[in-house]
C-alpha cells in the first residue's frame, strides 16, 4: 500500500503517479462495520472497474482543529492503527490529508476539484451522511452533482445494529459506559488498544501482573475491572484488567495475567476487551497497593 501524505495547499513536493482510481472518503475512526461496508463496496468497483483502490482520510480529526480549546482527541484507532486496518482490507494508495484551518476554509468545488478529481478518482464511494468543504457545506448529492461527466458516485446506506446506526460515536458511547461487550457487534471485533509493558512481577506459577502503560492516542473504558485477552509475541492470554489513570503520565492498565509464561518485561501488548466485571468501581478497586514510588511491589 502506497500512502501518500497531503497539506493544503497541495505542493507540487507531492510526488505521487497518478493512477485512474475509485476513492473511498471518510475519517474511518474505528474502521467499524459501517465503514467497512464502504471499503468492501470501494474495492469491488475498483476490481469490476479494473482501476486502483484509494482511500482518502483525514487527520487529526476536525474537532481539533474547529474547537481548540476542547481537550485533545481520543482515538478508536489512532492513523498508525487506521493505516494497518486499511493495509488488511486490500488498499492500493491511501491519501491522507492534514486537517488544519486552510483545508478547513476549502469550498466544497474546490475539495472536489483539487482532491477528488485532482487525484484522477473516477468513482467516488462514501457513506450517507459524508460531508464535505468549508462547515461541511458539501454532501453526497451535491458531490453526485459535481461529479456529472467527470466521476461517477456510490453512497453507501446506514447499516445498523439493533436499529441504532452503527458509528464511531455509537462506540465511543458503549466505551464510556464500560459496555465493552456489545462493541463487537458494531467494530466487528474486540476493542483493542496497544501499550507497552512498564513493570511486571511474577507469583506463584505463572501468575503476573503488569503494569501496562497505553499509547496516548487511544480513546480508553470508564474505569472498571475487565475480562480482556492480552496478546504477547502472538500468543493471547485471558486476564483481569483493573484500569488506572495517571494525569501526567496518561494512561497505563494493572493487569493480571493468570497463567502467562513469557518474558513480558517491556514487550509491546494488544490489550483486547471482553466484557465488563465491575464497571465503573475505581474507588472500591483501587489497586494502589500494589505500587509505592510507580514500584511494582507483589
Amino acid at each position: 500500500m502506497e500512502t501518500i501524505y497531503i497539506e493544503h495547499p497541495i505542493s507540487n513536493s507531492v510526488k505521487t503517479v497518478k493512477e485512474s482510481c475509485v476513492l473511498a472518503l471518510g475519517f474511518f475512526d474505528g474502521v467499524h462495520m459501517g465503514h467497512q461496508s464502504i471499503l468492501k463496496t470501494a474495492k469491488e468497483i475498483a476490481k469490476q472497474k479494473q482501476l486502483t483502490f484509494g482511500v482518502m482520510t483525514f487527520y487529526p480529526h476536525p474537532r481539533e482543529i474547529v474547537n481548540p480549546n476542547q481537550a485533545p482527541m481520543k482515538y478508536l484507532t489512532p492513523l498508525p492503527i487506521k493505516k494497518e486496518r486499511f493495509q488488511e482490507m486490500g488498499v492500493e494508495k491511501l491519501f491522507v490529508v492534514k486537517f488544519n484551518p486552510n483545508f478547513a476554509a476549502l469550498s466544497p468545488e474546490d475539495f472536489v476539484n483539487q482532491y477528488i478529481i485532482g487525484h484522477c478518482c473516477k468513482h467516488v464511494v462514501a457513506g450517507f451522511d459524508y460531508h464535505y468543504g468549508h462547515k461541511g457545506k458539501g454532501n453526497m448529492e451535491t458531490l453526485i452533482v459535481e461529479g456529472t461527466g467527470k466521476f461517477s458516485v456510490t453512497t453507501v446506506k446506514k447499516i445498523e445494529h439493533h436499529h441504532e446506526k452503527i458509528s464511531s460515536t455509537a462506540i465511543r458511547q458503549l466505551l464510556s459506559t464500560g459496555d465493552v461487550s456489545t462493541i463487537p457487534y458494531y467494530l466487528g471485533d474486540l476493542y483493542e488498544l496497544r501499550g507497552q509493558v512498564k513493570q511486571s512481577s511474577l507469583f506463584y506459577k505463572n501468575n503476573q501482573f503488569l503494569k501496562i502503560a497505553i499509547d496516548d492516542a487511544y480513546m480508553i473504558p470508564v474505569p472498571g475491572v475487565y475480562k480482556v485477552l492480552v496478546e504477547l509475541e502472538n500468543t493471547e492470554f485471558e486476564g483481569i484488567c483493573h484500569q488506572i489513570t495517571h494525569k501526567d503520565n496518561g494512561y497505563s492498565l494493572l493487569v493480571h495475567l493468570p497463567n502467562c509464561f513469557l518474558d513480558t518485561s517491556q514487550k509491546r501488548v494488544k490489550v483486547k476487551w471482553m466484557q465488563t466485571i465491575l464497571g465503573n468501581q475505581k474507588e472500591v478497586y483501587d489497586m494502589s497497593q500494589y505500587f509505592v514510588s510507580d514500584e511494582l511491589v507483589i
